[in-house]
């Protein structure tokens, strides 16, 4: 009795319980999706989300609940969650006039902004998902879609979505295979209560059929692809670069295929890697920069090395006082814009150097003042902070830097010759082993330039726009022994070191003093304050400064290399000539011409710029949704309850039966042909029912199923009955028991 009990517990509604939780598991994809867009969403809105998901899934576990009352009771939970984790309390408010209601909502419902209507968009989705796995197509167009959408949202981003598109296949076929035993509690019922009696010998099967298949993807070896996805061969076959739209580039000192970093080495560089998306550090800024390292100055024909010179450079004491400059750099002509930047580490690895925007002009904090200025070091010359111990490498530290304003005029009249000049040697060495058309390129790129910087330009422009860049570049096309000529001859494909490399190389090659540094890219690109504070709609008409202050999540991933040209009376410019990346670089802003104060014209009156309550906004905006639903809500009730409605739903109906009329005629002819292969004749003289008549006789076991296939044929052919989906099936069943008999 116990035991029968527990069963009609457990399979009370056991369709949409499980349908419920595995729509949950799908939609909750969505959310991981979310969480993994830096800046999308806060913490907060993720979590109300979630708490949202799992109550609406957690209604769906009451048996024998009315959907109207499960809808009320989603809703009040839905409230009081929100209402819980606002921390809301109850305003009263004397009501006199209508204004004083719309002062009581906004004082009591504008307390659960802006999360209520995460959540209430959530819960809309659940009960929309709810109602498409009802129908198996349905179900195959939510798993299409969203696959297409992860797939192609991975494919263009920095994050990966492949775990969330397996999920979405194993929720959907999920979704399908209990659609699928639903019919058959209804079609066969016989068969299903076998089922419920031994449920072991259905689902011990399944399970073993999953484990395998888990075992064997979790211990079959990572292949790389072999197709080049659909994009990237489009934009590669018409010859354009293919930009990574947000995602990082980075370093690697191996020749194997290993994970994206800031590398220790870089005397050998080539190979691939795969980008690894762990933080490195947090950057809060009042600009975005590039977060420089290090700087190479000796090429050695396969990598980057200290020049003799480097590794005699004299360094510096850091303490609170500006750092000091090398006299040798001219940069008189230079403007410079002030920026400030505060720097936490995510991960407790000693670098080489501290990272910071380009030039580092004072240290201002370490570690919060615990442990001031200890183990670092600046070099001058190279602009770099260097730490020089082992072991505790600062947590967080605080510099100001001074950022370079191109003035790209100016920056065309400089006309420094530096070939016969010695000091200027290590920034112009090249291998004298170097292949003679890499300068030739050189050239020929550079012959329509008056000037340097716009030859430094132009080769900037030709690698970032002739050379596709990959992660993976196939160095079985490289037959070169130098770097730079198999990049551009042969491999002519690769990632930042590839681009970074070759543009220094020639940018030597016609004389302009160049040197490699390495470091990471700005990252993240944050949320402005307005979005977080009042949404996205505050923002609408209004221009946002994606270059401006906010706080950058640098990665792994975002490990990149570039170059720096010296122009006298400006010092070192940074370029970038990988394809897909861009420099935040400042420029003078643009003066406005003067306005004439003395036409005559009419006062003009100022917008007053008091700051509305943001709650009324909300009010305003909840009303017209109300209303805007309100009316859809009311079409939708008049097209349902029209003529038209009915007319169209019945013809619907009624064609499907004409299918099942048919159906059964189909099945019928089929059995006539099989009875003569088996000696089952009908004579010409003989009506059908007298054929089965004279067949029943001849053998007694058929007569029964003979009988119920032949009523239920007449009724479809000759009669205006029109018949069921049962009906079908008990034809198929009996057609299939003769089938059986007659082997």
């Amino acid at each position: 009795m116990p035991n029968s009990v527990w069963k009609r517990i457990l399979l009370t509604d056991w369709e949409q319980r499980v349908s419920a939780i595995l729509t949950g598991i799908f939609l909750y994809q969505f959310v991981i999706w979310i969480m993994k867009e830096d800046g999308l969403w806060l913490p907060e809105t993720v979590a109300f989300v979630t708490g949202t998901l799992g109550i609406v899934a957690a209604t769906y576990l009451i048996p024998h609940l009315h959907r109207g009352w499960r809808t009320v009771i989603q809703f009040i939970l839905i409230l009081w969650l929100h209402g819980l984790g606002m921390s809301y309390h109850f305003v009263a408010v004397h009501v006199t006039t209508w204004k004083d209601v719309l002062k009581w909502i906004a004082l009591n419902a504008g307390q659960l902004e802006p999360f209520i209507w995460f959540s209430l968009t959530a819960w809309i989705a659940y009960l929309f998902a709810m109602w498409s796995v009802q129908s198996r197509l349905r179900v195959f167009v939510l798993i299409v879609v969203s696959i297409l959408f992860f797939a192609i949202r991975d494919s263009f981003s920095m994050i990966f979505l492949w775990p969330q598109v397996a999920m979405v296949i194993f929720c959907g076929f999920s979704l399908l295979m209990v659609r699928h035993f639903s019919l058959l509690k209804k079609r066969a019922p016989v068969i299903w209560e076998t089922i419920t009696d031994y449920p072991s010998s259905l689902v011990v099967p399944i399970l073993l059929i999953v484990s395998i298949t888990f075992l064997v993807g979790l211990f079959a070896p990572a292949v790389n692809p072999i197709l080049t996805d659909p994009y990237t061969a489009w934009k590669v076959s018409r010859g354009e670069a293919v930009p990574l739209l947000g995602k990082g580039v980075s370093i690697t000192a191996s020749t194997g295929d290993t994970s994206s970093g800031y590398s220790r080495d870089d005397s050998r560089l080539g190979g691939g890697f795969r980008f690894d998306y762990t933080p490195v550090m947090t950057v809060e800024t009042s600009k975005r920069t590039y977060f420089r390292g290090e700087t190479r100055a000796l090429y050695n024909g396969k990598g980057w090395d200290l020049s003799p010179t480097e590794r005699k450079l004299p360094i510096n004491r850091v303490n609170v006082t500006p750092l000091p400059l090398d006299t040798r750099f001219d940069q008189s002509l230079l403007k410079t814009k002030e920026v400030t930047q505060k720097v936490v580490m995510d991960r407790d690895d000693v670098f080489p150097v501290l990272f910071g925007g380009f030039a580092i002009q004072k240290i201002v904090e370490v570690n919060k003042g615990e442990n001031p200025f200890q183990r670092i070091l600046w070099s001058p010359r190279q602009s770099e902070l260097r730490f020089v111990g082992k072991s505790n490498y600062p947590h967080d530290y605080t510099i100001i830097t001074q950022e370079p304003i191109l003035d790209v005029a100016l920056l065309r009249e400089v006309k420094s010759d530096y070939a016969n000049q010695p000091d200027w040697a290590e920034y112009l060495q090249l291998p004298a082993d170097l292949p003679e058309r890499v300068k030739q390129l050189a050239i020929d790129i550079t012959k329509t330039a008056t000037n340097p910087y716009d030859k430094a330009k132009l080769i900037e422009k030709y690698l970032s726009e002739h050379y596709p860049y990959t992660n993976t570049p196939d160095e079985s096309k490289g037959k070169s022994k130098d770097f730079v000529d198999r990049f551009l001859f042969e491999v002519k494909q690769g990632y930042c070191d590839y681009y970074s490399t070759s543009m220094a190389v020639l940018t030597r090659s016609i004389g302009l003093p160049t040197r490699w540094v390495k470091g990471y890219s700005s990252g993240t690109s944050p949320i402005p304050e307005q979005y977080r504070d009042f949404g996205i709609l505050s923002q609408l008409g209004k221009d946002i400064d994606m270059d401006g202050a906010g706080t950058y999540t640098v990665r792994n991933s975002d490990a990149h290399s570039w170059v720096e040209v010296y122009f006298e009376g400006f010092g070192w410019i940074a370029f970038e000539p990988t394809s897909g990346f861009k420099l935040p670089n400042l420029f003078p802003e643009e003066t406005p011409p003067p306005v004439d104060l003395s036409t005559e014209s009419d006062p003009v009156t100022l917008p007053d710029s008091t700051n509305h309550a943001p709650s009324l906004t909300w009010l305003w905006l909840t009303l017209g949704g109300v209303a805007a639903a309100g009316v859809v809500a009311l079409v939708l009730f008049f097209i349902i309850k029209s003529d038209s409605w009915r007319a169209w739903r019945t013809r619907r109906k009624q064609m499907q039966v004409v299918n099942f009329n048919q159906k059964i005629i189909v099945e019928f002819e089929k059995l006539l042909r099989l009875s003569r292969r088996k000696g089952y004749t009908r004579h010409e003289h003989e009506t059908m029912r007298e054929a089965t008549k004279r067949w029943s006789n001849q053998s007694k076991w058929m007569k029964k199923e003979l009988e119920t296939v032949l009523e239920l044929f007449e009724r479809a052919k000759y009669s205006q009955a029109n018949s069921t989906e049962v009906d079908f099936l008990t034809v198929s069943q009996s057609i299939t028991r003769l089938k059986e008999q007659m082997k």
